[in-house]
């Protein structure tokens, strides 16, 4: 899963754009994610779109298991300012467990003094806090999520390296689980043909009680509107 847009693909210009990911090989969990859907939206020059929607057993056993969603608005306090207001909504499978979040958002690579040295890296890097969760339980949790972007050569763009990382805080979890667990994704992508992308992808999830660390690799889907 990526949170910006994949290889190649302009986001001045598209509206809509995304990835279908599709995961044949899992190293270690075997029932992990394996395939995953990705959205970003620009409604106007302050108001964006990102979401995802995850799925397990869709390769392994042809029966699709929902597993997460995550959906992100959010509204640029200025055109100037590099401070997004962000509303988001995790919809985890079962009953009981879905949560908002109300958090501030900072484009450093957006940010004037920084602006150059980012453009130089070809790489974009986003920081949200969400300081305030709606949930039945962890009412009181803070999450710092991560997300990040490079693609090279700069010219085509045919490899990117892009991912994020999310750590929640202020929580009462079992002792089977971390103080301050964190989910983490890591991707590389090549372009094979036109839309079509083959990514490895690193993932560490604390939330787990035995294995927490994966590899996967599969087919990425590109597209835009």
């Amino acid at each position: 899963m990526v949170a910006y847009p994949s290889a190649g693909q302009d986001r001045s210009s598209a509206r809509v754009w995304g990835a279908l990911s599709t995961y044949p090989y899992l190293d270690r969990v075997k029932d992990d994610v394996d395939l995953t859907l990705t959205l970003n939206a620009r409604f106007s020059k302050r108001a964006t779109y990102f979401s995802y929607q995850n799925f397990r057993g869709v390769l392994s056993s042809g029966d699709a298991r929902f597993d997460r969603s995550e959906q992100n608005f959010r509204w640029a306090v200025s055109e100037k300012l590099p401070i997004d207001l962000n509303l988001q909504a995790i919809i985890l499978k079962g009953s009981g467990n879905d949560q908002w979040h109300v958090g501030v958002g900072w484009r450093l690579n957006d940010t004037s003094f920084m602006r150059e040295f980012f453009e130089r890296l070809n790489l974009r890097y986003r920081v949200t806090l969400h300081l305030k969760r709606f949930a039945s339980a962890h009412d009181d949790a803070l999450l710092l999520q991560h997300s990040f972007k490079t693609s090279f050569p700069r010219e085509s763009g045919r490899f990117y390296l892009s991912g994020w990382l999310t750590q929640t805080f202020n929580s009462d979890f079992p002792d089977s689980i971390s103080n301050n667990p964190f989910v983490t994704e890591i991707q590389f992508g090549a372009r094979i043909s036109g839309n079509f992308n083959a990514v490895a992808e690193y993932r560490i999830n604390q939330f787990r009680t035995s294995e927490n660390h994966n590899f996967a690799v599969g087919i990425e889907y590109s597209f835009r509107w």
